[in-house]
């Protein structure tokens, strides 16, 4: 029998509750840790796109549930924007640009956001040196961007501009592209034009499945009816096609893969959905509306009156959203 003297006891008791501590200790720190690592995991992991509208749109006096959330709908749902954008700060065409989105945001578009790029130069340059146009248009620019939700994107060209190349729509488009990221397709329309149906314009978005990303399990993706590709080529080309839809994936730090396609007019769904003013009186004698119209421009590069109907209810509308510009006396001194 080994008697144990007080000393001992003392020390093995102790040794005990040292014991206890440290375990106690450790599972404390264990949880933390796994917290700690919880949290860490949550913070780096890419947000996700936003979700679609909620809720109805009211349209033509009958009430519809927004097609981008419909659950039964074999319609494509994603997070998508109307895009405008301009190189040359000219006032009629800023102007006419605040008429599409105004007539977007009072229609009640089924599409989430609408975004306007331009060179990140005009906010640079001082207000006195602006031509009194120019400088009008842009003030109520930035005054709709509020009261009709549009993305105001200014776009740093001085990679161009510095390389000695002039900015034009093309380059814009190429610098500012990667604005994209969180929309899984942007539909651009070309200003100047006139938003005649806001609900077809939507169609073109929402009736056909969408290239989106590259996916050979998707054939949509590589080979697609109703969108054509047509790769973005600012090197050539100076001006846009009228209606282009871009789509940005994320492939690395600061790069990403853009892909361009043009919609199909071959068929018939979308024959009628964008247009030219020279065929609108064909498409009003057959009972059949087109959704946006896009103008013509003559040889000193206005907006051509000639053959184009809708001219009077355009410039209406002009004026409608930028009063105080007289775009008769308007001239091509933008001041930049």
């Amino acid at each position: 029998m080994v008697l144990l003297t007080s000393s001992t006891v003392s020390v093995i008791l102790s040794s005990g509750v040292i014991c206890i501590f440290t375990f106690v200790l450790f599972l404390s720190g264990y949880v933390l840790q796994q917290q700690s690592v919880r949290s860490i995991q949550h913070a780096i992991k890419p947000p996700q796109p936003p979700g679609p509208i909620l809720g109805f749109a009211h349209h033509g006096g009958n009430t519809k549930r927004n097609l981008l959330e419909s659950p039964d709908s074999d319609l494509p749902k994603g997070n998508y924007a109307y895009l405008q954008l301009l190189s040359t700060p000219d006032p009629s065409n800023i102007c006419s640009a605040i008429l599409f989105f105004k007539t977007l945001s009072t229609n009640n578009t089924a599409i989430q956001d609408r975004l306007f790029m331009y060179p990140q130069e005009w906010d640079q340059t001082p207000s006195h040196e602006l031509t009194a146009p120019v400088s009008t248009a842009l003030s109520l620019l930035r005054a709709a961007s509020l009261k009709y939700n549009i993305w105001l994107l200014p776009i740093d060209m001085t990679a161009a501009t510095s390389a000695g190349y002039a900015p034009t729509d093309t380059k814009l488009l190429r610098l500012g592209q990667i604005q994209f990221m969180q929309y899984d397709s942007v539909l651009y329309v070309q200003t100047p034009g006139l938003l005649l149906d806001t609900e077809k314009l939507d169609s073109m978005l929402l009736s056909k499945p969408l290239p989106g990303r590259h996916d050979k399990n998707r054939p949509e993706s590589y080979n697609n009816e109703a969108w054509i590709p047509m790769p973005l080529r600012p090197d050539r080309d100076v001006t846009l096609p009228p209606v282009y839809l871009v789509t940005v994936n994320n492939v690395g730090t600061r790069q990403v893969e853009a892909r361009g396609h043009v919609p199909n007019m071959a068929l018939p769904e979308f024959r009628s959905l964008v247009t030219g003013p020279r065929a609108v009186e064909e498409r009003f004698a057959a009972g059949d509306q087109p959704g946006y119209v896009f103008f013509d421009h003559d040889e000193d590069g206005h907006v051509s009156w000639s053959r184009n109907s809708l001219f009077g209810s355009w410039r209406a509308g002009q004026y409608d959203v930028c009063e105080g510009i007289d775009f008769d006396d308007v001239h091509d001194d933008y001041g930049l």
